[in-house]
């Protein structure tokens, strides 16, 4: 009885470990976390371990402010881009959140710095 009872406690903890090791996970992101760029990106691109449901994405600048970013693909991906919109030297922070596995939501944020080098330095050559 007592070999029974082991072999269903390792049942259930091997299958309960393999089930969590299928779950979504954010992987890397465009712009980079931390990135500093001369000019702002053209799009937002998201990668995760496995397909995932976009739920919502804001970006909040200098100013404080948090504004929803563009129209949210509507299919499941394991790499999802959005159009960025227009913006200007200055440090901005990514917030997003998606629905992982149909069921859990997975949020993380994106800290990024446009310096605007790129502007000033053809604006001084004209």
């Amino acid at each position: 009885m007592k070999n029974l009872l082991l072999v269903f406690l390792s049942i259930a903890l091997l299958s309960s470990g393999s089930a969590y090791a299928a779950d979504a996970k954010f992987v890397k992101s465009t712009p980079a976390d931390g990135g500093v760029s001369a000019t702002p990106p053209s799009a937002f691109v998201l990668e995760f371990s496995q397909a995932v449901q976009l739920h919502q994405i804001f970006i909040k600048g200098d100013d404080g402010k948090s504004k929803p970013v563009g129209k949210l693909p509507s299919k499941e991906a394991a790499t999802v881009t959005i159009p960025a919109p227009p913006l200007t030297a200055g440090h901005y922070v990514l917030e997003w959140s998606v629905f992982a596995d149909r069921s859990r939501v997975l949020s993380g944020r994106i800290r990024f710095t446009i310096s605007g080098e790129a502007v000033a330095a053809q604006s001084s050559t004209q």
